[in-house]
């Protein structure tokens, strides 16, 4: 059984922890390694986001790799705070056309309920 450890955000972030890991001889398995790069749009835990995975025999030197990475990317120095990125037109534009196509794959109750055929229309008794 494989232990997920980390879910990286972006594909940069994914390949400075393969290399961290393989620097240090860590066995890993990356869940949708490369499927999860097929699908643009929101991030499904199962479906298309990326995961990190080890086996319980490496997990205290994994997670040790990666919290010494984690404390690096957390050390970062913030931007000054008068300034805020702001999302760019052609950003708001990729990012409205994410969600007109792609609402289909956001979990939730659809806006038309499906009527349950009845026996007539089944075509009575079988």
């Amino acid at each position: 059984m494989l232990i997920n450890l980390y879910s990286p955000d972006n594909e940069i972030e994914l390949a400075l922890i393969k290399s961290l890991l393989e620097g240090a001889s860590i066995p890993f398995y990356v869940q949708n390694d490369h499927f999860g790069s097929l699908y643009i749009g929101p991030q499904i835990r199962l479906f298309n986001r990326k995961m990190v995975m080890f086996s319980p025999d490496h997990e205290a030197a994994a997670r040790e790799v990666l919290a010494d990475f984690l404390r690096h990317q957390q050390a970062r120095p913030e931007p000054p705070a008068g300034e805020e990125q702001k999302a760019s037109l052609p950003d708001k534009i990729r990012m409205f056309l994410e969600v007109l196509l792609f609402f289909w794959v956001v979990p939730g109750k659809r806006w038309t309920a499906r009527k349950k055929p009845t026996d007539s229309e089944r075509g009575g008794d079988e």
